[in-house]
């Protein structure tokens, strides 16, 4: 009970700072203004709020420790290592970028801290669009720190040649792919939390379409659950379109429906 009141707190610190902020901003910009805070300042104070936060930090820094010991010690040919670098660096990175863009969208209806950040920006939009961008852009950072460790110990260990350094168009778009399918992820994450309000729902939710999808040939891999997976467990060497296009469209989807939601609460 006491974490409870402590994260409560915590939260609602958060959405004070957030108040002073937009306030500072309102007196800057004059008697007139009446917007509250904009994304810049909202994505700051959902930065902080996953910063300070009493899990998400360490969950994401165990989301790399735990690539360390395959990296360092698993043994395998330059083609195996190359194949390799899109599924290493993504597909673990994609599924916890969805689990805290959850995470984030919901905290604020648990912990009851919702109704003061809703009053500092009366444009609800705001505030979905601002944890979209800053867990995509936390899910974005921690695979370019994975994708780099994996292409560097490849590097160390079968040359710049067998890492594909020579054809470094090869290896950006390969990133790119990564990068995208994890933002995608992090909209996908954002905008059921926001829809479900509740991380519980929502996580639950997204297994039961898993489940679902993976029994269905039709469905498999092009879900919302399961299109990470058609994109980022495949070769890097290859890519499924069609899972690409599925899981930026779920993605989208799922934030414009959070949009629409926050939106239609709106008072009046």
């Amino acid at each position: 009970m006491d974490r409870v009141d402590d994260t409560r707190a915590h939260l609602e610190e958060s959405s004070t700072a957030t108040a002073r902020t937009a306030g500072g901003a309102a007196g800057t910009a004059g008697a007139g203004s009446t917007g509250g805070a904009g994304i810049g300042v909202q994505a700051r104070t959902e930065a902080f709020r996953i910063a300070s936060g009493r899990w998400q930090p360490i969950a994401l820094l165990a989301a790399v420790v735990v690539q360390i010991p395959p990296m360092l010690w698993a043994s395998q040919d330059a083609v195996i290592a190359y194949n390799g670098l899109r599924a290493r660096s993504g597909l673990s990175t994609a599924y916890v970028t969805m689990a805290l863009g959850i995470i984030v969208a919901t905290q604020g209806y648990r912990y009851r801290t919702a109704d003061l950040t809703f009053l500092v920006v009366p444009h609800r939009h705001r505030v979905v669009v601002a944890q979209a961008l800053v867990v995509g852009a936390v899910g974005v950072a921690l695979s370019a720190v994975l994708f780099a460790g994996w292409l560097a110990v490849g590097v160390l260990r079968h040359g710049a040649a067998g890492m594909r350094l020579d054809q470094p168009g090869r290896l950006l778009v390969a990133y790119a792919v990564v990068a995208l399918t994890v933002a995608a992820a992090a909209a996908l994450g954002v905008g059921l939390g926001t829809i479900l309000r509740g991380s519980s729902v929502a996580l639950l939710t997204l297994i039961g379409a898993g489940a679902f999808e993976l029994a269905f040939d039709g469905a498999r891999f092009h879900g919302p659950a399961t299109a990470v997976l058609g994109v980022l467990a495949w070769p890097t060497s290859e890519l499924e379109g069609t899972s690409l296009v599925a899981a930026v469209g779920w993605g989208g989807l799922a934030l414009g429906g959070a949009l629409l939601a926050v939106r239609r609460d709106l008072a009046t």
